[in-house]
């Protein structure tokens, strides 16, 4: 097969421009279906999710491996196929949004869109949580790789996992994502590595984007619910030496007063030795 044809059958319209400048959990904009194609989008408006397939047309294409440079140039150098970097053969974008109206039959408003201004739009399907979300999917252990990312892309990492389970970043999962920071330093790594168990505690936010984190589920054993749930006051996180127990100071009804506050200001961590 020498050559595919492909037909855009919309554009993103943003308020980003750059790469560069995407917030970790993207931004609230636009995709602008052509009326060739307006008929297409019978029905799209029962779905409160979609995966849109872009074409991430300012990306280089000669690229076939690099360093996640974003992430950190420290880290070793990939292949492509390896990396979720926009630099590949074919610059194929996929991305989920939240569908939140539909406008002038062709004119869809979305929330978490992390493609930029002008991106061509290959294809829209709706998102099928049982058959789009593999949620016990793994990966290798990132203990190194924490290592050496920025603190605040870290941070943008936890959120934008506690997002995907939740489905909002509400000052509670802000918290938890806090919380989550700090174990991450007091455990040494990966969160979600298979060692790593997690104890309910009171709020059911925290506790979406606490498994959201870091994989735990009643399947893999690694998710546990104390005997006095939901009247327990703590969240635990434990590893093969030390427990956590993480107690709730304040959730500030704000998002600026979370990221505004100091860890001790939301939360108290007593660590226990095994």
């Amino acid at each position: 097969m020498d050559s595919l044809q492909l037909v855009p059958v919309g554009v993103i319209h943003s308020p980003i421009w750059s790469r560069k400048e995407m917030p970790a959990l993207g931004v609230d904009g636009a995709i602008e279906i052509f009326p060739s194609f307006a008929e297409a989008l019978k029905g799209i408006e029962n779905h409160s999710h979609l995966l849109v397939i872009g074409w991430m047309h300012a990306a280089d294409r000669s690229v076939r491996r690099a360093v996640p440079r974003k992430i950190s140039p420290d880290l070793p150098e990939k292949g492509v196929f390896a990396l979720r970097s926009p630099a590949r053969p074919n610059p194929i974008s996929v991305t989920v949004v939240e569908l939140r109206e539909v406008n002038e039959d062709r004119m869809l408003e979305v929330s978490f869109l992390d493609l930029i201004e002008g991106t061509p739009v290959l294809d829209l399907k709706p998102y099928q949580p049982g058959t789009d979300c593999v949620f016990s999917a793994r990966s290798f252990d990132l203990s190194n790789k924490i290592g050496k990312i920025a603190p605040e892309r870290y941070r943008e990492d936890l959120s934008r996992a506690a997002v995907g389970y939740h489905g909002e970043y509400c000052p509670a999962v802000a918290v938890a994502v806090r919380m989550m920071i700090a174990a991450t330093h007091s455990l040494g790594g990966d969160l979600r590595r298979p060692e790593i168990i997690v104890s309910l505690g009171p709020d059911p936010c925290m506790n979406d984007a606490l498994i959201g984190i870091t994989g735990a589920r009643f399947g893999n054993g690694r998710l546990i619910i104390p005997d006095d749930w939901p009247g327990t006051s703590v969240y635990t996180i434990s590893g093969p030496k030390i427990t956590l127990e993480f107690s709730i100071v304040s959730i500030p009804c704000e998002m600026t007063q979370v990221n505004a506050a100091r860890d001790e200001e939301l939360f108290l961590l007593e660590v226990k030795n095994k």
